[in-house]
C-alpha cells in the first residue's frame, strides 16, 4: 500500500463492544504481528466514531472514546473502509435522520462498505443494501428481511461479499470479517498469520453456517430434554474424532445401556449417534480441506474416518463429490466462473455442505 488505508468504525451508545473490537483488533495487530515493512509503515489508520462523539457506553457497560461524525469529515476525509457495528442500540442509528443522511453521502465514496451483525439495519435504513445479498446475526435475520424487503437476507453465512459490500453475522464473526478484508488487501498468508495470533481454531470460510453442526447438536440436546450429559458428550466427541465413537462406547461414557442411549439420543436430537459422528467428522474434514495443504490420507486419519476410502464414501453420500474435488472447488478463485451465490473471498464454500450438515444435525 502506498499510503495507510483509512478504516472507520461507526458505533453508538448501546453498541456491542465485540462488534467493534473484532475487526478493529485485526487491523491494529498487522504492524506488530507481520512486522517488517508493515511495522515501519502501518497499512491502516483506524478511527472509532459515533454520531455525537465523546465517550459512549457499550452494552457491556464499558465506555469507549469516539470521534463525532463532524470530526471524521476533517480528520478522515477519504474513507477506504466504513464499518457500521451492531448491538441493541442500533435503532438509534436506524432512526437518526442526520446519521442516515451522513451515510447516504459518505458511504458510496468508500471502497468498502461493511456491517457487523445488526449494523446492517442502519445501512438498510439508508437504502444502501437494496438489491444486495446480506447477512446479519441469525437471531435478527427475519426481522431484517421483513423490515427491508428489497434486501436478500441469507440466514446462515458468517459473512458475505457482494460488490463492495461486506456484511457479517455479528459477535465473533466480526473477526472473520476483519480477516477476510485483510486477506483482500494483504493476501491469504497475512490473514492466516493473524488467525494464528488470535488463536482461532481455523480461519473460517465465508458461507460456513453461523451455528456449527457440533454446536447445533449440543443446542438440540439441551433444548429437548435439558440433558447436560448429552451436551457434554457432543463437546467431547468434537474434540476426540479419532476415538472409538461407536454407540456402545458413547453409551458407556454417559452411563447408559446402548439401547437406552440410542433411544434417549434420538428423542433429544431427532437423529442417531452415528449420524452425529459422521456430521462432526465431515465438518472437520471440510475445514481442513479448505484451509490446509494436508494430504487427503492424513486428513482422513486426523478426522477419524480412518481411511481415504471411508472418507470418500461419506463425501459422495452427503455432498455428491470427492474430497479432492471439494478441495479444488473450495480453493478456486472468486473470479473463476464464480456465481454470486458461491464463494466470496478467494475460497469457495460448497453450499451443499451447509445443507447436508443442517439435515444431519437436525
Amino acid at each position: 500500500m502506498a499510503a495507510p488505508r483509512s478504516v472507520l468504525l461507526l458505533a453508538f451508545p448501546g453498541a456491542l463492544l465485540l462488534n467493534a473490537a473484532g475487526p478493529l483488533e485485526v487491523f491494529a495487530a498487522v504492524p506488530r504481528i507481520l512486522g517488517g515493512e508493515l511495522a515501519d509503515k502501518p497499512p491502516y489508520r483506524i478511527l472509532l466514531a459515533s454520531p455525537e462523539g465523546g465517550e459512549i457506553e457499550t452494552i457491556s457497560g464499558i465506555q469507549v472514546s469516539t470521534r463525532s461524525l463532524a470530526q471524521v469529515e476533517s480528520e478522515m476525509p477519504n474513507i477506504d473502509t466504513l464499518i457500521v457495528i451492531g448491538g441493541p442500540g442500533v435503532t438509534q442509528l436506524e432512526n437518526d435522520a442526520a446519521v442516515i443522511t451522513w451515510l447516504r453521502h459518505h458511504a458510496p465514496a468508500a471502497r468498502r462498505l461493511c456491517s457487523v451483525g445488526t449494523g446492517a439495519f442502519a445501512l438498510a435504513a439508508a437504502g444502501l443494501l437494496d438489491g444486495h445479498r446480506v447477512v446479519t446475526h441469525w437471531k435478527f435475520a427475519e426481522d431484517l428481511q421483513q423490515g427491508y424487503p428489497k434486501l436478500h437476507v441469507e440466514r446462515e453465512a458468517l459473512y458475505l461479499h457482494d460488490d463492495n459490500l461486506w456484511t457479517c453475522g455479528g459477535a465473533a464473526a466480526g473477526i472473520d470479517l476483519g480477516l477476510a478484508l485483510l486477506e483482500e488487501d494483504l493476501g491469504p498468508h497475512a490473514a492466516l498469520a493473524l488467525a494464528r495470533y488470535f488463536t482461532l481454531f481455523i480461519q473460517r470460510s465465508a458461507e460456513q453456517p453461523q451455528i456449527s453442526a457440533s454446536l447445533k447438536a449440543q443446542s438440540d440436546a439441551l433444548r429437548s430434554d435439558r440433558n447436560l450429559r448429552l451436551v457434554r458428550l457432543h463437546a467431547w466427541m468434537a474434540e476426540n474424532l479419532t476415538a472409538d465413537l461407536r454407540v456402545e462406547h458413547l453409551a458407556e461414557r454417559v452411563g447408559m445401556s446402548a439401547r437406552h442411549f440410542a433411544r434417549a439420543y434420538a428423542a433429544a436430537t431427532g437423529g442417531t449417534p452415528a449420524q452425529a459422528v459422521e456430521t462432526l467428522r465431515l465438518e472437520a474434514a471440510c475445514r481442513l480441506l479448505e484451509t490446509s495443504a494436508e494430504p487427503i490420507k492424513r486428513i482422513a486419519e486426523t478426522t477419524g474416518f480412518g481411511s481415504e476410502e471411508r472418507m470418500r464414501r461419506s463425501f459422495q453420500r452427503q455432498l455428491g463429490t470427492s474430497p479432492l474435488a471439494y478441495r479444488a472447488q473450495a480453493r478456486r478463485p472468486q473470479h473463476d466462473d464464480a456465481s454470486p451465490a458461491q464463494g466470496q473471498t478467494g475460497y469457495r464454500h460448497n453450499a451443499r455442505l451447509a445443507i447436508a450438515l443442517e439435515q444431519l444435525a437436525r
